[in-house]
């Protein structure tokens, strides 16, 4: 009898000093992601870099765009005053413009998204190396993505969740470290 009062003793009081022990409770945080690698200085300055580089195209065709305008409506305005021939001929020369700015309008689209999308995968491969060793540093358990302001995947969180600007911060410290990357782009020339 006294050997089980005693180990009911013993029982209780390691429930009881267990019990006395703050225990850590998970912290979670919140980050938008993508929002965190566009807003970074270094995916700023490289976007800008790209923009820079596909302007001389954008003008072009918007050149383009403005000339098949002038043609619709020289076409348009005066039919009584051209021969069939003069129709025809502007016709096809307007057919032929239409198709070069579909496929350059394509090609720019095809050419500045997929620059753009290597430019946001880099510095998205280190915005998540500061992400893990933020989160580590500061003791998180999860980091959940918000999702789109639009459409968000977490509906509520208090306002020192979220660390999205916790991260672009410590990012660009770090990446101020480091040697820039060049910016200066070969610049294709004007399409034809």
């Amino acid at each position: 009898m006294r050997a089980r009062t005693l180990l009911s003793f013993f029982a209780l009081s390691c429930l009881a000093t267990g019990a006395q022990q703050p225990t850590a409770t998970p912290a979670i945080a919140t980050i938008s992601f993508n929002t965190a690698v566009l807003q970074t200085g270094e995916a700023q300055r490289d976007l800008g870099a790209l923009e820079k580089k596909f302007a001389p195209r954008q003008t072009a065709l918007k050149a383009l765009n403005d000339e098949i305008e002038s043609l619709r409506k020289q076409l348009s305005a005066n039919p009584d005053k051209l021969t069939d021939t003069e129709k025809q001929l502007r016709a096809a020369t307007l057919d032929r413009k239409e198709k070069q700015l579909q496929r350059e309008e394509e090609d720019f689209r095809n050419d500045s998204q997929t620059e753009a999308q290597q430019v946001f995968q880099r510095v998205a491969q280190k915005v998540y190396g500061v992400l893990q060793e933020y989160a580590r540093q500061h003791h998180y358990t999860a980091v959940i993505e918000r999702g789109l302001e639009t459409a968000p995947a977490v509906w509520y969180t208090a306002a020192n969740v979220d660390i999205t600007g916790d991260v672009i911060k410590s990012y660009d410290t770090q990446s101020s470290t480091l040697p820039s990357a060049p910016t200066s782009a070969k610049t294709p020339s004007a399409p034809k």
